[in-house]
């Protein structure tokens, strides 16, 4: 039940999203590392499918030096006509039940994002939500509000290029001096932004950030795979009942609302 209300929540929230990106600026020309939610925000990219593994890891040193480690890793898969699928892993397969996973589609040929769970307890639903065109004209930004505070300086230093999963990228740095005082601290700090992208794929593959505050985060594709990913991996599942994104809202509202009810 949890991982469905997950499936609805999230769904809305990319919808919302979506809708909000498009208002203020113009979709993005590359798409990032497959990484959820920033795919909704960009533009589709057509003949140019792949499979890959999204790795995240954060490692975060103590003042004693001791090193946490955190991190996790999700499916996404890109067919030629730009559709994308992301796959979230909630459990591992045991006791002869399978994987527990949430689903997202996005489909730019139908304006669609649809979601679903896989392995749950939960009804075999899948919700459907319209998404606005994403090569629609954008309105103009909202102007930022005033700072008076001392501002951040910026430099941009060019990488070079290099091969990662037998694909040329090219890689960029950029690195932040957070100047005394602007968030309280009494010292500048520095951090520091990697990504490395692949031009012909319209795609980052790797990506890593360096902050003294919360460590070192870096993302990354592995199992990377050109090949055109099977065209049943961007539908909901035989036997699954769609619902708009409509419906999924007004349903779960009624079983809220009688879970309320009953605890009067």
């Amino acid at each position: 039940m949890r991982a469905q209300l997950m499936v609805a929540i999230v769904a809305l929230m990319g919808v919302a999203a979506t809708a909000g990106a498009s208002d203020q600026q113009a979709p993005e020309p590359i798409v990032a590392t497959g990484g959820f939610p920033h795919d909704l925000m960009v533009v589709p990219v057509t003949n140019a499918p792949y499979s890959a593994v999204w790795v995240n890891q954060i490692v975060t040193t103590l003042g004693d030096g001791t090193k946490i480690t955190k991190g996790g890793h999700h499916f996404v898969a890109r067919d030629s006509a730009g559709r994308e699928r992301l796959e979230i892993h909630l459990g591992a397969a045991k006791d002869g039940k399978p994987a527990q996973k949430l689903i997202f589609v996005i489909d730019p040929v139908a304006h669609t994002f649809t979601s679903w769970g896989e392995g749950t307890n939960g009804p075999k639903v899948a919700t459907v939500a319209k998404m606005r065109d994403m090569g629609a004209t954008p309105t103009a930004a909202r102007p930022k509000p005033d700072d008076s505070r001392p501002q951040p300086e910026i430099t941009h230093q060019d990488l070079g290029s290099q091969i990662i999963d037998n694909l040329p990228v090219t890689g960029e740095l950029t690195t932040t001096v957070v100047p005394i005082g602007r968030s309280g601290n009494d010292q500048p700090i520095t951090k520091t932004h990697e990504v490395w992208t692949s031009d012909e794929m319209k795609l980052v593959l790797l990506q890593k950030w360096t902050d003294p505050r919360t460590g070192v985060r870096t993302t990354q594709l592995e199992k990377f795979s050109r090949t055109e990913p099977d065209a049943t991996l961007f539908h909901p599942p035989a036997g699954y009942q769609v619902k708009t994104a409509e419906q999924t809202l007004r349903e779960l509202a009624e079983k809220l609302q009688k879970a309320a009810d009953a605890q009067e």
